[in-house]
């Protein structure tokens, strides 16, 4: 009887505990239900006055020109944009800084940037990259453009051949936009200086 008793007990208590678990696991999902409910809810609210907030639809770079220029990173290295010279029929990627083996890949930035109007670029004087800067007049448009597709026009307006040791003359002055090469001979840098045209 008493062995009854034990199992009829032990019964009952497996019985109440289970019971106890599926109540507590019905209050933990109704509160779980509320609060699902509840931020649902709110961000419902603020969806509603993000949109009501005017759309400032200007370019990151307007809104801050100090930023950084976006890179798109391939095989190891970081591509801020491209330089498209329509004359000589050029569109070329820009690496985001140079170095002697990276100019053997593409031309770089120098300096600079794009967004705040004193942006320097260089390149090997190879055919396919540089090498034809000395046919460009003055008048030529020159763009650049971003890895967020913004494009900037500029326009030649002087040419200059400098020593490869006046690299104070190559950052100094008030250009848009420079491009540099080696002349071939070496001694000397094939100097393009530009403005920006803007609302265009």
């Amino acid at each position: 009887m008493r062995k009854v008793n034990k199992f009829f007990l032990f019964g009952t208590l497996c019985i109440l505990f289970g019971l106890l678990l599926f109540s507590k696991n019905l209050w933990e999902d109704y509160q779980v239900g509320k609060e699902t409910e509840l931020i649902k809810e709110r961000l419902e609210e603020k969806k509603v006055i993000e949109i009501e907030k005017p759309i400032d639809d200007r370019p990151d770079y307007v809104k801050n020109p100090y930023m950084e220029m976006p890179k798109v990173t391939i095989d190891g290295n970081d591509y801020i944009g491209y330089v498209i010279i329509p004359s000589l029929e050029l569109e070329l990627p820009i690496l985001s800084s140079w170095s002697y083996p990276k100019l053997k890949i593409a031309p770089a930035r120098y300096e600079g940037s794009v967004y705040l109007n004193n942006m320097i670029l260089l390149a090997h004087n190879y055919t396919v990259h540089f090498g034809k800067l000395y046919r460009l007049n003055i008048g030529d448009v020159i763009q650049f453009k971003d890895m967020n597709d913004n494009l900037f026009d500029f326009t030649v307006e002087k040419k200059e051949e400098l020593d490869e040791i006046q690299v104070e003359e190559m950052v100094s002055g008030d250009w848009d936009l420079t491009l540099f090469t080696c002349t071939l001979g070496g001694e000397a840098r094939t100097t393009i200086r530009c403005k920006r045209i803007e609302n265009r």
